[in-house]
């Protein structure tokens, strides 16, 4: 048996990385910004957006993990959520499954992050490339 208290505080750890996440976005929009009225720009700003989504998602996450200190938890847990998200299905996930879809999570965030920033080095290379021609 896993200590669970242990294990939901590691991940509520990794979830709070949302901030840096967050803060690493800020170059590329500024650069979406100078860029504004191009193709670039567009793409910027919807990886940018994309990426605060995910943020946003690993935030919640990270508050609604604090919430959770046993497996007993899990029902009143889902009972609670399902007043706000009326669409979703009343059956329990065990712990195991929703520490799953956090790392899931911090994945697709981490992968947004790296596109947003791949396509703002990509345009500045572009940017760079035609101003020297």
């Amino acid at each position: 048996m896993q200590n669970i208290g242990l294990t939901n505080r590691i991940v509520q750890i990794h979830l709070s990385s949302w901030r840096y996440f967050a803060l690493l976005t800020l170059p590329p929009l500024v650069l979406a910004f100078n860029l504004l009225y191009s193709l670039q720009s567009l793409l910027l700003l919807i990886l940018f957006l994309t990426t605060h989504y995910f943020c946003w998602r690993l935030w919640l996450d990270e508050r609604l993990f604090t919430l959770l200190d046993s497996e007993s938890d899990l029902v009143l847990f889902d009972a609670g959520m399902s007043n706000l998200w009326a669409g979703k299905d009343l059956t329990t996930r065990s712990l195991n499954e929703r520490w799953a879809g956090a790392r899931g999570l911090f994945y697709r965030a981490i992968y947004a992050l790296i596109a947003l920033w791949l396509v703002s080095l990509f345009s500045v290379i572009y940017l760079f490339w035609t101003l020297a021609e």
